[in-house]
């Protein structure tokens, strides 16, 4: 079985509740605010969770307006099952 230390758990919680494989993408500065952790604990825990297979990292991303809106990290279906 997999194991995620503090800061990932936290970090796929966040990612997982918006839904997973695409669906909502969060930036770094998104997820340190919504999870209270600073910028560099949420990126060492998205790039771990996406070695995992547990998160995956989207680039060219648009917003709901068709703006751009940069890259981002989502949970995928094994990320969100994990939590389950």
């Amino acid at each position: 079985t997999m194991k995620l230390n503090d800061n990932e758990r936290i970090v796929l919680k966040v990612l997982a509740d918006e839904g997973y494989e695409g669906f909502c993408y969060w930036c770094f500065s998104g997820l340190a605010s919504a999870t209270k952790l600073d910028r560099k604990k949420v990126r060492r825990a998205c790039r771990s969770l996406t070695r995992k297979g547990f998160a995956q990292y989207g680039r060219g991303l648009w917003n709901d307006d068709g703006e751009p809106a940069g890259s981002g990290y989502c949970a995928t279906r094994a990320g969100a099952e994990f939590l389950a």
